[in-house]
């Protein structure tokens, strides 16, 4: 059975541990790849492929002798370079790496927040990002992987949190009854408590993690000591 409880119940001080960045203040350059593999444009077509290769990934950064990123060139830039070879529309003798890529680069900075990373590849429908300093350099590159792994790590962070404050001494909660279950910043709690309002001060303690989407509540409890229940108020 779900209950509703988070309202008109005040809740136990439980010491708390240190909650985790939200994703909004959490920056980019933590979670980035470094160093990024990246070429001059004036580096020759074999050396472009043998650095994209070597890379792992599917972009390759074009770098001006300042750092600064000039362009981008995807795996499907120097594919479609090779086709219109082995087709006789083009050659590869003299192709540089200033002709393959694409300019101007989106990148994004190394002190951006993780939420508007993510909101700007999904905005952009990219799968890479080189990642820059104040002055436009080129410090490392961000992935969808990467990404990724920031909100999976987010969201057990929480998680270990919420359950940290879960199984706190005087706390009420039948340990072997608990369940907490983090997505998107959202907590789940399913289990059960001594009285209602453990139940309650649980849930309170859990809804002032700094960063936390919401709550649900699936908690149920042995007691109802509820003030309003003596009124005959308690939900049914």
């Amino acid at each position: 059975m779900d209950h509703s409880i988070l309202d008109g119940t005040s809740a136990t001080t439980f010491a708390r541990p240190r909650s985790p960045r939200p994703l909004r203040h959490t920056q980019v350059r933590t979670c980035m790849t470094r160093p990024a593999v990246a070429v001059t444009p004036d580096t020759g077509f074999a050396a472009v492929v043998t650095a994209l290769t070597a890379s792992g990934r599917g972009i390759l950064p074009v770098v001006r002798p300042d750092g600064t990123v000039a362009g981008v060139i995807a795996a499907s830039d120097v594919l479609a370079a090779y086709a219109a070879t082995q087709a006789g529309r083009s050659t590869d003798v003299g192709i540089l790496a200033h002709d393959l890529m694409t300019a101007p680069a989106v990148t994004v900075a190394d002190s951006t927040g993780i939420g508007e990373a993510v909101a700007l590849v999904s905005e952009r429908g990219l799968h890479h990002l080189p990642v820059v300093d104040r002055d436009g350099r080129l410090v490392g590159l961000l992935t969808l992987h990467d990404l990724l792994d920031a909100l999976r790590e987010h969201d057990e962070a929480i998680r270990t949190l919420a359950l940290t404050l879960a199984l706190t001494p005087g706390s009420g909660v039948a340990p072997g009854s608990l369940h907490v279950h983090c997505e998107r910043g959202r907590v789940t709690l399913t289990g059960r408590t001594r009285t209602r309002g453990d139940a309650a001060s649980l849930c309170l303690q859990v809804a002032r993690i700094e960063g936390l989407a919401g709550v649900t509540d699936r908690l149920t409890w042995d007691v109802d000591n509820d003030t309003d229940a003596a009124d005959g108020r308690a939900d049914p």
